[in-house]
């Protein structure tokens, strides 16, 4: 009986955990945030480089103002001018930040250094109090393809043809593909490019044909008709250059799909395109991969009603950014409304095949109104997160709007959060194994140990004779090369040799000496043709 009694309260256990476990993830206050992959969970849990980056805010950016340029203002005026959608990324020793303002594109920039928040360049000028002449502009024919609104830029340089691209949102974009909407209020989104020769710069506009790139096609990009109003379409596109696209890489540009219905979530998802110049050509990918009306994604939780989620209603206002050393992709979106004090819960997810799959933080969402003391006050607001790489300061710079107050929601900035990123360790020093000594147009081999990348980086080489002469080439991290040199005349040489990995760190010269000399059978020869001279101008000499 007692045996019995026992088996049954082990069987009672195992029941007990297996519905503990599987119907009740919230355990003393914690929320779990599962990670997956096709659907199934995973045991990945590290971020990008082998670790996940920690974001904290330090503040909003500033320039100086313009009566009294002692002392910094607010970046878009006090006159509070409506701003949102920016986009941050490193150029030609600046940081720059494209944004828009009543629906027009503009930029600002700071010289790239170590301290980020003071003395940006202002958004209008300091002295007319006039904003500078927009990079990007809503325009073209009305019906057609784009009408009064232009936002959420994104940008990116094309490596291959060097060719400077801007996205942008326009609205209403492609509803007149849709007869049975023509005539109705509202908007579905479309994706439109602008093109430059030259970098963005402040105040020059780019080249526009108004033409759309990208429009609503699949069943998950199609926007609705709720209540006689048009909603839905394509919007917020962020480049990301993908080196193992294609024979030389391809552009794959990030977008949202907004599809719902009366009554229901907006389920905002992102899927991408691909092109190889990044302006046509674009093949999509069909299906979204990151959808969070899917039960198996973990954000699916913020779907929920408040206060078990915040009725998230999908991708909403998604950054994505390329990291070529951690081989995947960044990408920061908003996952709450932004319309009520303390919302704009920002979170972050990373894709280690490029954006196919997607996962989570182990702490979203990572940056909420009133979390910090630097940060947006909690009766504040948060939205349009963006992110950079930053690996000369070893850093990640993570810039979004906000607004200090949810009833005087014109008044935006943008602040600036930090996280530190695992430094690209330079290769260790090579070893140089060969002779010291020798003599003139003699080949000597030598072997080149030691070389190694910490992270594991492929290498190139770099070999001095310290003749002139220079040998190059591609080695992986553990192997070793041998390499064959002859000198032509006597002297002292001195040999290096270093490794640069492939992302440009490069480790120490490392250096062998060696001595060229005459051997002492060249010197006997020199020797005894110089007899030979002299006999014979001695013995013309006394002929004469």
């Amino acid at each position: 009986m007692i045996k019995y009694n026992l088996k049954l309260v082990i069987i009672t256990g195992i029941i007990i955990l297996f519905i503990v476990s599987n119907f009740f993830p919230t355990i003393g206050g914690i929320t779990t945030d599962l990670d997956f992959i096709d659907g199934n969970r995973t045991d990945i849990t590290e971020g990008p480089l082998g670790e996940w980056p920690e974001f904290i805010p330090i503040g909003f950016i500033t320039a100086p103002h313009p009566d009294n340029p002692q002392y910094q203002t607010h970046l878009y005026g006090d006159w509070g001018g409506i701003v949102g959608e920016e986009f941050i990324f490193l150029q030609d020793g600046k940081i720059k930040l494209l944004y828009h303002s009543y629906h027009e594109t503009y930029m600002t920039e700071h010289p790239h250094q170590e301290e980020i928040l003071n003395n940006w360049i202002l958004g209008y000028d300091p002295l007319t109090k006039l904003k500078y002449t927009p990079l990007v502009k809503p325009g073209g024919p009305n019906p057609g393809p784009s009408w009064e609104h232009t936002d959420t830029p994104g940008y990116i340089q094309n490596p291959i043809t060097s060719e400077h691209l801007i996205y942008n949102t326009v609205r209403p974009g492609t509803k007149y593909l849709h007869p049975e909407w023509d005539e109705l209020p509202g908007w579905e989104g479309a994706i439109q490019v602008v093109t430059s020769e030259n970098p963005p710069s402040i105040g020059v506009p780019f080249e526009q044909t108004y033409d759309n790139m990208l429009i609503a096609e699949y069943w998950w990009e199609q926007g609705w008709n709720q209540n006689g109003e048009v909603k839905g379409g394509l919007s917020e596109p962020t480049p990301v250059w993908v080196p193992h696209l294609g024979e030389q890489g391809k552009v794959r540009l990030f977008y949202r799909g907004l599809h719902g219905s009366p009554g229901s979530y907006w389920n905002w998802r992102i899927s991408y395109a691909d092109s190889e110049d990044g302006k046509t050509n674009w093949t999509k990918n069909p299906n979204p991969t990151f959808d969070p009306s899917d039960p198996n994604n973990p954000a699916y939780q913020w779907t929920l009603p408040y206060p078990e989620g915040f009725s998230f209603r999908g991708a909403w206002q998604a950054h994505c950014t390329g990291d070529v050393r951690a081989n995947g992709v960044h990408m920061v979106l908003t996952v709450s409304n932004q319309n009520y004090a303390g919302f704009g819960h920002i979170a972050y997810y990373w894709s280690p095949d490029w954006g196919d799959t997607w996962i989570s933080h182990p702490d979203n969402p990572i940056i909420a109104p009133g979390q910090f003391p630097e940060g947006v006050p909690s009766e504040g607001f948060q939205r349009t997160p963006t992110l950079i790489i930053d690996e000369e300061y070893g850093r990640y710079i993570l810039a979004y709007n906000a607004g200090h107050d949810i009833n005087q929601k014109w008044k935006r900035r943008t602040y600036l959060a930090i996280a530190s990123r695992p430094a690209n360790n330079p290769p260790e020093t090579p070893k140089i194994i060969g002779p010291t000594k020798g003599i003139p147009e003699k080949i000597y081999n030598y072997n080149f140990t030691n070389c190694i990348d910490p992270d594991g980086d492929n290498m190139t080489y770099q070999v001095e004779w310290g003749d002139g002469s220079i040998d190059e080439g591609f080695i992986e991290s553990g192997g070793y090369i041998t390499i064959s040199h002859s000198w032509n005349k006597k002297g002292d040489y001195t040999i290096k040799a270093r490794l640069i990995d492939e992302y440009e760190a490069e480790g120490d010269w490392a250096t062998l000496n060696i001595s060229i000399k005459k051997s002492k059978a060249s010197q006997l020869n020199l020797l005894n043709d110089l007899f030979l001279q002299s006999l014979k101008f001695f013995i013309i000499n006394r002929l004469l």
